[in-house]
């Protein structure tokens, strides 16, 4: 659960920076496989006042609540006079005021249909309303209800291919990189292609949509100097209009085995390329437009040393 989060986090990056539709159906795609959090508030009656008193005094202890007794979600309310029903990725994104009596955890189905029964009065969906806050219309959430799962029978196995592509650049290979640390970057050095390929791979549920091989991918390990082991990943080319990578750079410092992974990505704009990365946190990091081939990993040194002198 807490990785399908991450990976709609994610997703949410990348839509802001660029709201191509394929980076909204991709975005909706990973919805789709996320329970998402939802404060709500219980009426304020006496049986409902004694069990809240039972909880305080019995923290952790499950509390049966009075029959017929239904949590409201905690609608709110726009500069403009709007209502909207929120929803909440992950739990930092809530806000720590006003207290809430309970925090739901519901799919995206669930969070869609509360969002559009006529009871609750709204004009549609507020995905982290005090970070992302990117809303989705009620017409815009019935097309989502309608499509269904029939919209996921509908992609195509170029479009499934790009967003299992994308889930490998930006989630599983970052992940494996923070995760298992200088080992693994080590281990890139060592089994080169293979490896990429096997990450590339277990990104994929279907592996009979898997397009490559261990020969689709090019590793190149690099020692810079002794606080410097660099590994090149060169990628099969871009050919969609979606957030792909071109390249991937994977760093180590063995003096203290500090890990960056950075991307050279498909911008906005014809030919446009930026270089990014991922985080420890597994956040996307935008670093602006990327330079010329040649000086990509001049410029990549430069970041490195610019965050230690920062830190």
């Amino acid at each position: 659960m807490e990785n399908e989060r991450k990976k709609t986090e994610q997703m949410i990056q990348f839509y802001k920076e660029d709201r191509a539709k394929e980076n909204l159906d991709a975005l909706v795609h990973q919805m789709k496989k996320t329970i998402f959090i939802i404060p709500a508030m219980l009426p304020d009656t006496p049986e409902v006042n004694e069990v809240k008193q039972k909880v305080k005094e019995n923290p952790g202890q499950q509390i049966q609540l009075p029959k017929g007794t239904a949590p409201m979600p905690a609608i709110l309310n726009s500069q403009k006079g709007e209502k909207f029903f929120p929803v909440y990725s992950s739990q930092g994104q809530i806000p720590k005021e006003p207290k809430f009596d309970l925090l739901m955890n519901l799919p995206f189905a669930a969070c869609c249909n509360m969002a559009l029964d006529e009871r609750l009065d709204v004009k549609g969906m507020a995905l982290n309303p005090f970070t992302d806050n990117l809303l989705f219309s009620k017409p815009m959430l019935e097309g989502i209800k309608k499509a269904g799962e029939a919209k996921q029978v509908k992609v195509t196995p170029k479009q499934y291919q790009v967003m299992m592509r994308q889930k490998a650049e930006f989630h599983d290979l970052p992940l494996r990189v923070f995760k298992e640390g200088a080992e693994f970057v080590k281990r890139l050095g060592d089994e080169r292609e293979a490896l990429v390929s096997e990450v590339f791979r277990g990104a994929f549920d279907k592996q009979e949509l898997y397009p490559y091989e261990d020969g689709s991918f090019f590793v190149m390990a690099l020692d810079i100097n002794e606080d410097l082991l660099l590994v090149r990943i060169d990628l099969p080319p871009v050919n969609e209009a979606a957030q792909l990578c071109y390249r991937i750079y994977v760093t180590l410092n063995p003096n203290n085995d500090e890990v960056h992974y950075f991307t050279i990505e498909q911008g906005r704009g014809k030919d446009r390329r930026n270089l990014g990365g991922v985080n420890g946190k597994g956040q996307h990091v935008d670093y602006g437009e990327a330079p010329v081939e040649g000086v990509e990993i001049q410029r990549i040194m430069d970041i490195i040393e610019g965050e230690k002198k920062s830190s």
